[in-house]
């Protein structure tokens, strides 16, 4: 309900006491604190002047009305009107603001009779005045909240909200707290002592006696051992103006920011940290940004998705969630989510998981118990399931809203004003355990540091989906060399390091049958050409040795393409098949390769592996360097494997490559094959559903 209703209200229910001077000036201070959504402040003053007078009843239904906006004290709401409905039976606007108090108090049972009884009391009045209109819609919505909540009772859930505690929250207000995914960096918008500029007015001059505090956007690192560091103001973006931090990429190198102006309703704006300082802010354009408020976000792990809230025209309520495709370098036409998203009331506050399908938002509709509720709707085969809520304690009757969760999913930040959890100001930020209820988000975190001669370094990473042939580009930064990657599962992946002056180099993962969370670290260290010229020559050197040495050796080494490719199975396959199934581990290999010798088929490669590590550091590759940078890839084992460069298209080919790295000092060399980006052993070529459906 709107703060001019209540104050209407107030010269309506005035009985109009007499008051002396110094009383008429700390009500009309307590009002203006309320208008200013002061409560705190406007409870203060208001609980003294009723302590004065006592059967005042215009003191009474003030602080009631306070207490219904101030979550530390929403539970003496309930006690207030409760004593007013005594008191002034002929008021039916009582049983509205009961109702109000017993919902958001979570006596639903209580609320829903009077809400109702006050609601069928209108229903033959034919002419009501705007107050009136305005607390029968708002008891229709505290209505359905009420039977909402009824049901989000019955099957609360296990989630723990605790305080995030110093030095994040201070007694000044916290909130709208964003995270990179691996939660090494939290930034959040504050408004208190610290802000840029100080007390100033609207004109954003200092102003000691009437100015006030406006928004600036604070980042703080998360230490080993889980602590914060003290919060700090990012000076590149912080002005004596409102500056609003609204959404992070997942790999922390893009921050979304909210900026509006008496001209300008609200429009979202993005920040790319360029080593350890953040540019300024460029406006999105007209496809997200328009003459209507635009006010949170949300971007994909890819950075191909920009999910948004606006009131623009064509949506399905006041408020909608809209999402942006990347055309390009540029957001292209915005497309809502549709009515399995949106209602008619207002969303707002999207967050989408870096799994790719999972997204978080808040509604005032669905089965919202009061205002806006959290709700997440999992995405499968291209729509957006029915979204669930939350529930209690996450959500409360109050407004519940900016809810954002780390990639592994076991713990989510939220910014509330709720009573009985810790507050240390109007506003604080809390965590969430878990961060969502029921199944966990499943996808695969690539994470680690670029390296160009053993110092970290920018550089492009090029993600290729092997299935589909789609790619998508992520950057690392360039003081830290650190980047991020979200895989969602069913795919094999080509992940490509590119950096200007150094060699580029790949890696494939294969995520294609992860069933949980799944992190893997991995380093890439790059080489500059004049780096990888002199292993060559070290290379060529020894080749030169061993020619002038030991001439037969070498002639083993050299590797030629052969051209004899069947794309028939031998005749005797299946009766070899069962004889090879018989022989000993050792003897199989050397059979497999002899039976299937020359045989090839479209999609399918052999490639010589190397090497087989937890720890990639741990292997040397320079032996081996004259047949170019090795294939790397990290699996969701936890192994990083090591492959020569070359494809073959038969295992005879295959073999006389394995023969050319053992005689290179590989010894423990071996042959894997590759059908469509998915890996075989030989073994598991073997198997007759393999070949039946090729």
């Amino acid at each position: 309900m709107s703060q001019k209703v209540y104050v209407l209200l107030l010269f309506v229910f005035c009985s109009f006491f007499s008051y002396s001077q110094s009383e008429k000036e700390l009500y009309r201070e307590a009002l203006s604190y309320m208008s200013a959504k002061d409560y705190a402040k406007a409870y203060s003053i208001m609980d003294k002047l009723y302590s004065k007078k006592p059967k005042n009843e215009d003191y009474l239904f003030t602080l009631g009305l306070i207490c219904l906006n101030y979550p530390e004290r929403k539970d003496r709401a309930v006690e207030i009107f409760e004593a007013l409905s005594q008191k002034r039976k002929d008021m039916l606007e009582i049983k509205y603001y009961l109702g109000k108090a017993y919902h958001m108090n979570y006596k639903f049972n209580e609320a829903i009779p009077l809400l109702q009884d006050f609601i069928n009391n209108f229903a033959s009045i034919k002419k009501t005045s705007e107050e009136q209109n305005a607390m029968i819609n708002d008891a229709l919505l505290l209505l359905n909240y009420s039977e909402n909540g009824k049901s989000i009772m019955e099957n609360k859930v296990f989630c723990k909200i605790e305080n995030i505690g110093a030095p994040i929250n201070t007694e000044a207000s916290e909130y709208v707290p964003v995270i990179s995914a691996d939660e090494s960096v939290l930034i959040f918008t504050y408004v208190g002592p610290k802000s840029t500029g100080g007390l100033v007015n609207d004109e954003l001059k200092p102003d000691k006696d009437e100015g006030y505090y406006h928004e600036d956007i604070m980042i703080s690192f998360k230490r080993e051992d889980g602590t914060w560091t003290e919060p700090v103001g990012i000076p590149e973006l912080n002005t004596p103006g409102h500056d609003a931090a609204i959404a992070l990429s997942p790999d922390g190198q893009t921050l979304f920011i909210f900026k509006s102006t008496n001209e300008d309703k609200g429009d979202i704006y993005m920040s790319v940290l360029d080593g350890n300082k953040w540019t300024e802010p460029t406006r999105l354009n007209s496809n997200i940004n328009t003459e209507y408020w635009e006010g949170s976000c949300s971007v994909s792990a890819d950075g191909k998705y920009l999910y948004f809230a606006s009131e623009r025209p064509g949506g399905y309520g006041g408020r909608d969630l809209w999402v942006s495709e990347k055309v390009g370098d540029d957001w292209g036409p915005a497309k809502n989510l549709g009515p399995t998203i949106n209602t008619k009331y207002d969303e707002d506050a999207p967050f989408i998981h870096p799994d790719g399908i999972t997204l978080f938002f808040s509604s005032k509709g669905h089965k919202s118990i009061g205002g806006y509720d959290i709700m997440y709707s999992i995405k499968k085969e291209g729509q957006w399931l029915p979204p669930k809520n939350m529930g209690v304690p996450l959500n409360t009757t109050e407004d519940d809203r900016y809810y954002v969760i780390n990639a592994k999913g076991d713990r989510g930040y939220l910014s509330s004003d709720r009573g009985g959890y810790g507050g240390k100001g109007e506003q604080d930020i809390y965590t969430s355990t878990p961060g969502i209820v029921g199944e966990k988000p499943v996808l695969a975190v690539v994470t680690g540091t670029v390296f160009g001669n053993d110092k970290p370094i920018a550089a492009d990473i090029i993600i290729t989906k092997m299935s589909e042939n789609k790619e998508f580009k992520l950057v690392s930064n360039q003081v830290t060399g650190k980047y991020y990657i979200a895989l969602s599962p069913g795919q094999t992946y080509k992940v490509k390091v590119i950096a200007k002056g150094y060699e580029p180099t790949e890696e494939v993962f294969d995520i294609e049958n992860i069933k949980e969370y799944t992190q893997i670290n991995k380093n890439f260290f790059l080489l500059t050409p004049e780096q990888v010229a002199k292993i060559n020559e070290e290379i060529q050197k020894e080749n030169e040795q061993l020619k002038k040495e030991k001439p037969e050796e070498f002639a083993k080494t050299e590797h030629h393409s052969t051209t004899d490719c069947e794309s028939k199975l031998p005749e005797n396959y299946l009766e070899a098949k069962k004889q090879i199934s018989n022989l000993e581990i050792t003897k199989k290999y050397d059979a497999i390769i002899s039976l299937l010798a020359n045989y090839c088929l479209d999609g399918l490669i052999f490639r010589v592996q190397i090497a087989a590590y937890h720890y990639p550091k741990n292997y040397s590759y320079k032996h081996l360097i004259e047949f170019g940078q090795p294939i790397v890839s990290a699996g969701n084992d936890n192994i990083t494997r090591f492959y020569l460069p070359i494809d073959n298209k038969t295992l005879k080919e295959a073999e006389a490559l394995r023969q050319k790295a053992i005689l290179k000092g590989q010894t423990d060399a071996w042959i894997v094959a590759f059908y469509k980006g998915k890996r075989y052993t030989l073994q598991e070529l073997l198997k007759e559903d393999f070949f039946a459906n090729k």
